[in-house]
């Protein structure tokens, strides 16, 4: 597959899949200008807010994590990073091993995921994915700024 935008919708639609698959309820956004594709409302309740990547296996045996996002407009192509409070997790969908990586959006997120032993057998700092095939759960930053307060009776 070649043409960017059928990845991107293939992407998502594994995305959607892999969630229900798992007993969590995908939610699409109305609209392309969110800063992340879709929410999951997840099975043991919380809910995060999903950007969607595709991601073929390098030869190496990893998947390399895009930390931005870019699009064409008449000035030329714009290309910008994502910032923590613009989603919870990358879903990174791999056509190649046909997984969905879930990566949280956090300063320390992995670069590249790991499916293959590296051929030198090093451990040290490998982020393997098999860390990453589930979202872990916690609440996203976005039900706990909009928690309502409680209230003294």
């Amino acid at each position: 597959m070649h043409h960017t935008k059928a990845k991107a919708d293939l992407g998502l639609a594994k995305v959607i899949a892999d969630l229900a698959a798992k007993g969590h309820t995908p939610c699409i956004s109305l609209s392309e200008h969110q800063p992340y594709d879709l929410i999951a409302v997840l099975n043991g309740g919380g809910m995060v807010k999903i950007q969607v990547k595709y991601a073929s296996l390098k030869n190496n045996g990893a998947v390399d994590i895009r930390f931005r996002t870019s699009w064409a407009d008449r000035n030329g192509t714009r290309i910008r990073g994502y910032k923590k409070q613009d989603f919870d997790y990358y879903a990174v969908y791999c056509p190649n091993k046909e997984r969905v990586l879930y990566i949280p959006n956090t300063p320390d997120c992995p670069k590249a995921v790991r499916f293959d032993k590296p051929a030198n057998n090093q451990s040290k700092l490998i982020k393997r994915a098999d860390n990453y095939l589930d979202i872990i759960r916690r609440e996203s930053s976005e039900t706990i700024r909009r928690r309502p307060e409680t209230v003294k009776t």
